[in-house]
């Protein structure tokens, strides 16, 4: 029983070491006979060599897998822990389906696919494969293959959980004797350290114990009946619980967790007059309930808005803030300056909602000067016109009073000290620039006061009006002027 309360252990202790290490699964648009591009970030928790990053996807004419690994973006610093991979689909039909995994031998993070019919048991290719166990590793005195573990696998639906066991043995005999046998396939939300774990248990002693969702206490061994489960036996185990039962069990707060993920294992195990005895278990996987779907039909164009603020003999910026509302990734995001593109980079993953893009060039020179943006979600293509800006090292060569008004990105952005935002009003107004919390709380206010006409600046240092730093997050600034308003988001990173 100690070497159960070890894993068990395991499984509490790798659920609290890291936050969601795979995020942002992104694909470009779907066309017919062209290549899709998948990204997604990883953050490695342990820094181990050798995890193997991909993409499992799947068509929605013929349901053919797709395995396609993914390489690291060489693009710092916006794209430090991106890895990307394109692929073509010869006959992709209307959908794909896909999700992401990060695995080493003993390591594994995944999604999977949806289980969005809630069949049980689930077609085998909607499960994903969790850490594989190898035969013949159950400890000295196990009765059969029946104990040895030699697998599992998991999938979810919006309502249910559903945990596949895989065996030496194809059979899942429940006593033999006054033996009783045991499977468990145990869920741990990643943001609790309780010491109880929630399991849904296959086995049988009469008038004492039944199948159901059970919570396993690690330091009196004590077990908890939470709920029923379903199950069915072929060559596999499987089984399944409503989440609404789960979240009724100790530690179990949301779902998903507030991590965005579980920790997953299995274990066997024998009672024999009273006495627990532990067979066999499995290494402990991530997963992350999410699955991807891309769409042929009806895909939205991009929306893109851009401008460029020049440092007088310094550097030029550009910035395109970039909207999908299907969320495709751009697979081209340019800057063409004087015929030569430059690629732009974000720290922003969430293209629903304008995603700040920039680059900063090195000075390229007083006179005139010729530039334009493209960006392409690989399906829509939009690309501004062609426009020029006479630069000088002096100054640039604009009316001396804006012809409007205007609320400019920060920059830089992201920021970890302070950032400037500037603003241009067309006339002398009384103006109000209030930084807001992402729940729209007021933090600070940087400018209150009567202004004249033209290019204005403020800085902001992180602080809220007590004077205190504020957190890492996204914040929003807003401007008020007699007649104008406009909201522009930041990112604060320590």
């Amino acid at each position: 029983m100690k070497k159960l309360i070890t894993i068990l252990i395991l499984v509490i202790a790798a659920s609290s070491i890291y936050a969601q290490p795979i995020s942002n699964v992104r694909s470009s648009a779907l066309i017919d006979d062209a290549t899709v591009v998948f990204n997604l970030d990883f953050i490695d928790p342990f820094g181990l060599p050798g995890i193997d990053l991909s993409i499992i996807a799947r068509t929605g004419t013929q349901h053919e897998e797709y395995t396609i690994p993914l390489t690291h973006v060489n693009f710092p610093p916006y794209y430090e822990s991106t890895y990307e991979a394109e692929w073509i689909f010869e006959e992709p039909g209307a959908s794909i389906t896909y999700y992401g995994r990060a695995e080493a031998d003993t390591f594994l993070i995944t999604q999977s696919y949806e289980n969005g019919g809630n069949q049980m048991p689930p077609d085998g290719d909607i499960y994903a494969e969790l850490i594989a166990d190898p035969e013949g590793d159950t400890l000295p005195g196990t009765s059969g293959g029946w104990l040895d573990l030699t697998g599992t696998a998991i999938t979810y639906s919006d309502s249910r959980l559903y945990g596949r066991l895989e065996n030496a043995h194809n059979d899942w005999p429940v006593n033999e004797g006054s033996e009783f046998y045991f499977y468990a396939f145990i869920m741990h939300p990643a943001d609790s350290l309780s010491t109880e774990v929630t399991a849904m248990v296959y086995g049988n002693i009469p008038f004492f114990f039944e199948p159901g969702l059970y919570s396993l206490n690690i330091i009196d061994s004590s077990f908890t009946y939470v709920a029923d489960i379903d199950y069915s036996i072929d060559q596999y185990l499987h089984m399944s619980c409503d989440i609404d039962d789960l979240l009724s069990a100790p530690g179990w707060d949301t779902w998903p967790p507030e991590n965005g993920f579980i920790i997953a294992a299995a274990v066997t195990f024998t009672v024999a007059f009273t006495t627990p005895s532990f067979n066999d278990f499995t290494y402990p996987s991530a997963f992350i309930p999410e699955t991807q779907y891309l769409q042929a039909a009806d895909n939205s164009p991009p929306v893109i808005e851009w401008e460029i603020i020049p440092m007088p003999g310094e550097y030029l910026d550009a910035y395109v803030t970039y909207s999908d509302p299907d969320n495709n990734l751009p697979v081209e995001k340019s800057f063409y300056f004087d015929g030569q593109p430059y690629e732009m980079g974000t720290y922003d993953r969430d293209y629903t909602d304008m995603a700040l893009f920039e680059h900063r060039l090195d000075w390229p020179g007083d006179g005139w000067h010729t530039y334009y943006f493209r960006f392409s979600d690989g399906a829509e293509v939009v690309e501004t016109e062609l426009d020029s800006v006479y630069l000088t090292s002096i100054a640039v060569d604009d009316d001396p009073v804006p012809s409007r008004f205007a609320l400019r990105q920060n920059y830089p952005n992201p920021f970890n000290a302070e950032t400037s935002i500037r603003f241009e009003l067309a006339e002398p107004s009384r103006v109000n620039l209030t930084i807001y919390d992402i729940s729209g709380g007021i933090v600070a206010t940087i400018e209150d006061s009567y202004l004249q006409a033209g290019s204005q600046s403020a800085i902001w240092n992180g602080r809220n009006n007590a004077g205190r730093m504020v957190s890492s997050g996204v914040y929003f600034y807003k401007l008020y002027s007699e007649g104008y308003t406009e909201t522009r988001r930041m990112l604060l990173l320590k």
